[in-house]
């Protein structure tokens, strides 16, 4: 070695002792960490438009995790999801502003800045992994409607007005059975509604098969509110296989609400389809706080079809609810209006559109008034004209 390239050396050599430069710098393990997550949301991307291969995932990954994960979890009595949630954003915050107390006396400012982005980066591929992987392939696989049989086609605005006017009646009768309180607004224990929705599915799984599944209690949000600024009554976790309830949400709408959480839990994605099993469980369920609210929840998406259809023959229905139906869909409408202007909200709801539209659910948020269809080809035989 010459002079000159030993100069060159030794000056290099300085450089990389000053900077400390080394593989250990590079944080292998969580750089190979970001990159497995990486490859295998891509690979999800790349296949979810594969029905045969979205198919097996669910059945060898993520049933079997959901199914583990929701008897483990429903050994407590809260909800793991929330408080997982809300654990991991103190984490990530306290992680963050640690990070940049350090940064502000500390020398290696790069190294520093590098492994905190590289960490934070391998969470958040980390959780969008496993959200692409234990919820997004319920997506992919043959929808509810498809393994059914059941037509979920157009309809006539006359049928529309025939399931309407069954329904109203149907709340009517259910609307005198269930507790009220001195106001005359349903008022069923919340707590209650929770102990008996493991078994409302009974019915419905056994003319649909496929909807079987181990009979577990929905778990109560503490921070219901937060979920009712943001439009929410309840979600399904992935991570946990928990169904979540909102309980400061009026409670009419709460045993619908907990059954179609459960149908989330048993591998039915589309909010439409959801709807649809939670009226048709809670209306064989043979309880009459069930009953009612499924009903209370048809009628309404039927109602508000029927508005746009025909108003004349809405109106006609609509006036013959009885005082207690009446009032409680006052009390829905009342509180949502409570929140109609929130910024969380607003929010919430343009990120939750996003990612309906992103997996195919085409409607977006209004796909949770997709299920007319289905409750109208559904009941029609039985309550249209002969």
């Amino acid at each position: 070695m010459d002079n000159d390239e030993s100069f060159e050396y030794n000056f290099l050599m300085k450089i990389l002792t000053k900077q400390k430069i080394s593989f250990r710098t590079l944080c292998p393990i969580r750089l190979v960490i970001t990159l497995f997550s990486l490859v295998v949301t891509a690979a999800y991307y790349i296949f979810r438009g594969n029905e045969a291969v979205m198919t097996g995932v669910y059945r060898y990954v993520t049933k079997p995790y959901h199914a583990f994960m929701s008897r483990l979890c429903g050994n407590v009595p809260f909800s793991a999801a929330e408080w997982l949630t809300a654990a991991a954003a103190a984490m990530a915050l306290v992680y963050i502003i640690y990070n940049l107390v350090l940064l502000s006396f500390r020398e290696n400012k790069g190294k520093r800045v590098y492994a905190m982005l590289l960490t934070l980066t391998m969470c958040a591929g980390l959780v969008w992994m496993g959200f692409s992987v234990l919820w997004g392939t319920c997506y992919y696989i043959p929808s509810f409607t498809e393994r059914s049989g059941l037509d979920g086609g157009p309809i006539s605005a006359d049928a529309l007005g025939a399931v309407a006017g069954y329904f109203a009646a149907e709340a009517n009768t259910g609307g005198e059975m269930v507790a009220r309180d001195d106001s005359g607004i349903f008022a069923v224990s919340r707590e209650s509604i929770l102990d008996r929705t493991p078994d409302v599915f009974g019915a419905a799984a056994e003319q649909f098969p496929f909807l079987a599944g181990e009979a577990l209690r929905p778990k109560p949000v503490y921070f219901s509110r937060v979920m009712s600024r943001m439009n929410f009554t309840g979600f399904f976790s992935p991570f946990t296989g928990e169904a979540n309830l909102n309980m400061d949400s009026p409670a009419c709408m709460l045993p619908a609400t907990a059954v179609h959480e459960l149908a989330h839990q048993r591998g039915i994605a589309a909010e439409q389809e959801c709807n649809f099993i939670a009226v048709l469980a809670c209306m064989e369920s043979g309880d009459a706080d069930f009953a009612y609210s499924g009903a209370l929840m048809a009628y309404i998406y039927l109602g508000n079809a029927l508005h746009s259809a025909d108003y004349e023959a809405w109106k006609a229905i609509r006036e013959t609810l009885s005082d207690s139906v009446r009032e409680d869909i006052l009390s829905i409408n009342a509180y949502w209006a409570k929140y109609s202007g929130s910024s969380v909200k607003k929010a919430s709801e343009t990120v939750y559109e996003a990612f309906l539209r992103s997996n195919g659910q085409a409607l977006g948020m209004k796909s949770y008034g997709a299920c007319v269809d289905l409750l109208v080809n559904y009941y029609y035989p039985a309550c249209g004209p002969d």
